[in-house]
């Protein structure tokens, strides 16, 4: 009842340690999940023709070892039980038969045509759930010390066929503010709260506390983009 596919770390993807980027890590276990969609016959062009579109809005990730390149991997992921308007997913990673890096994360369906959100129930999916993996996707809550540490600009690479900054780039801006020489991201969290066009400039507030850093990006309209919580690791 787990969809897999078989993939493995691509040299392009390993940062400057040597290890899988978390951008890398997350493209892979969606790409699993949207293979699996697309089998079902609900591929992106096909949920674009009935007025559909899934978004993430919020995603827990955790790495249990580094991932060098060529590392072979298979990407597992299945849907869980989900009321209301959230769409849960969960994911794994395995590698030679261990689980190196496992996700769990939540989606909105949204009318495209009136921005409206699409209850569960609304939605038939066609798909069987299994229970989540164990993962607990808690709420992240900012210290009061964030302070503005710089910007960032969305530009071409960030962005994807709906000219907003895709959701697997977002680890990659935060670690522009983080210190990674020897380290890497053990576990993250993200909330999605509103697109990031291209050509947007994002104020970026940091704090680090007990040796985990905190996020917010802001857009030019003072409107939250999203917030994250990172744990890192040597490596």
């Amino acid at each position: 009842m787990q969809f897999k596919i078989k993939t493995e770390v691509d040299v392009h993807d390993v940062d400057y340690n040597g290890v899988a980027k978390t951008s890398s890590i997350m493209k892979y276990i969606q790409t699993a999940a949207q293979c699996q969609l697309t089998e079902g016959g609900m591929s992106y062009d096909n949920l674009r023709k009935i007025r559909r579109a899934f978004i993430l809005s919020r995603v827990k990730l955790e790495v249990l070892r580094p991932l060098r390149a060529y590392a072979p991997l298979t990407a597992v992921t299945y849907p869980c039980e989900s009321r209301g308007y959230r769409f849960l997913r969960c994911y794994a990673l395995e590698s030679e038969g261990e689980v190196v890096a496992r996700a769990i994360s939540v989606w909105a369906l949204i009318d495209t045509e009136t921005r409206a959100l699409v209850r569960v129930n609304d939605f038939n999916l066609g798909l069987p759930t299994l229970p989540q993996n164990g993962l607990v996707l808690g709420a992240i809550k900012l210290p009061s010390s964030l302070t503005d540490i710089g910007g960032y600009g969305v530009h071409y690479g960030d962005v994807d066929q709906n000219r907003h900054m895709n959701n697997t780039k977002y680890p990659d801006m935060y670690s522009n503010f983080i210190p990674l020489e020897g380290k890497m991201i053990r576990s993250i969290t993200i909330n999605y709260s509103a697109e990031a066009q291209i050509g947007e400039k994002l104020r970026v507030q940091r704090a680090e506390e007990g040796g985990i850093y905190y996020f917010r990006t802001v857009r030019s309209d003072g409107k939250v983009n999203s917030e994250a919580q990172i744990e890192l690791c040597d490596i």
